[in-house]
């Protein structure tokens, strides 16, 4: 990320933790931020609590849900400063991992840990709260009023709606690029910015769909095969399977995807352990071996490589 992305993101953490300390602007963001925003302030008058504690993640057993609004659209990094507490919202809201990792937790209690490079669009009414972050962590919000998703974001993804919230896997060039120069343009104040933000969200939803229909055939063999031989798989011996020249299928893959053989079958382990992790008592040892390592330290330095953590650490944030 350049030092134009830079100077941004770290304005978005000054101002947040501005904000944080003064308490005449965390009411005014209060009343301007959500619609219901008078009806918080009088309860929270009510039950003689602070608007500093309402917004400092202390009060855990607030009577009101938060309803966050806006009519404009906007990306806002989710600062250092911003605490966790249970809200919904009137808009769409696509979140992206640029770096680092982002832990959802939702309504009925469960947990969504985003990784870098994967997009989470939740639609308006989702009851959910976002973790704490730390500084290095680069996650990117992006509010989308639903008449500006209407014109974007709802007509590429017809097919899915509605559907509370759709995961996109695997953000390539494209599309980051993308999502980093629209960033940059919310911020000038160049003539016909609307119809710019308008093209580049149009973009962003075209190429997060497309990424996830890559040749759907190659992809389906190629789990198919991981699914069955995850402990032994190879390229030379999938190619076999397909009846096809190992050096040509590689091409395939990689022209296909994106990916070779090797990342995709990584990807499919790790994949398989985190679901481990998750689901199973199986120590770190056993998962290695159960996703096809030989022993934990390949284990461990594709998921530092792929998510940025330890096994252990993902367990743990689960928990």
């Amino acid at each position: 990320m350049n030092n134009t992305f830079s100077t941004i993101l770290n304005k978005h953490e000054n101002d947040d933790n501005r904000q944080a300390n003064i308490e005449e602007l965390i009411t005014a963001a209060i009343k301007n931020e959500f619609a219901n925003g008078k009806e918080i302030l009088d309860t929270a008058e009510s039950l003689s609590i602070s608007v500093k504690d309402f917004m400092s993640g202390k009060i855990t057993d607030f009577p009101i849900v938060p309803i966050r609004q806006s009519d404009e659209f906007y990306i806002k990094k989710h600062t250092e400063s911003q605490v966790p507490y249970i809200h919904s919202h009137k808009f769409y809201e696509l979140i992206y991992v640029h770096q680092g990792k982002c832990l959802q937790q939702f309504k009925d209690g469960s947990k969504l840990c985003l990784t870098k490079g994967q997009c989470l669009l939740l639609s308006p009414n989702t009851i959910h709260k976002i973790e704490k972050s730390k500084r290095s962590d680069i996650i990117l919000k992006f509010v989308i009023p639903c008449s500006l998703f209407k014109q974007t974001g709802g007509k590429i993804l017809s097919d899915r709606l509605p559907a509370t919230t759709i995961l996109f896997e695997d953000v390539y060039e494209t599309a980051e690029f993308a999502i980093l120069k629209l960033l940059q343009e919310q911020s000038c104040s160049a003539q016909y910015k609307d119809l710019i933000i308008q093209s580049y969200l149009t973009i962003i939803f075209t190429e997060l769909v497309n990424l996830q229909k890559y040749d759907i055939a190659i992809e389906i063999m190629l789990n198919d095969y991981f699914n069955e031989n995850i402990k032994t798989a190879s390229l030379a011996e999938f190619a076999a399977s397909q009846n096809y020249n190992a050096n040509y299928i590689s091409r395939l893959i990689k022209t296909r995807t994106g990916k070779s053989f090797t990342e995709l079958l990584n990807l499919y382990r790790i994949n398989r352990a985190k679901q481990l992790l998750t689901e199973s008592n199986l120590t770190i040892e056993n998962i290695a071996f159960e996703v096809g390592y030989s022993n934990t330290s390949g284990l461990y330095k594709q998921f530092l490589s792929i998510l940025g953590m330890k096994p252990s650490e993902y367990r743990n944030i689960l928990k």
